[in-house]
């Protein structure tokens, strides 16, 4: 018996250095500010659920602000858009925030 699979899906988890602020902070802050994770990193999820928890632990985890925050995006196996999870941890079905409507989740 040939068993239907759910799609993969992906979320991006991403963050860089807030050069805007960065010579502002103090050394402790600067260096902190440069110990987070740079790049993207994609992650298997099951849910849109669990794409925007895990986007939370990762922004709380490495006390990142909306600044620091490049990631969000979820993705299938082909890199087709499917939401954009925001810093706050909504969903939104479209990258243009002008005409993006919020998912909501039961």
């Amino acid at each position: 018996m040939i068993q239907k699979s759910e799609p993969k899906i992906f979320v991006q988890l991403s963050s860089e250095i807030d050069s805007e602020r960065f010579f502002q902070l103090s050394n402790n802050a600067k260096y902190e500010e440069l110990h987070k994770p740079q790049g993207n990193f994609f992650f298997e999820v099951n849910s849109l659920l669990k794409a925007a928890e895990l986007c939370k632990k990762f922004i709380d985890n490495y006390n990142l602000g909306s600044s620091n925050w490049n990631g969000g995006l979820v993705v299938d196996e082909s890199f087709n858009f499917i939401a954009r999870i925001s810093f706050n941890g909504r969903i939104w079905d479209n990258e243009d925030w002008k005409i993006a409507n919020e998912i909501e989740l039961c």
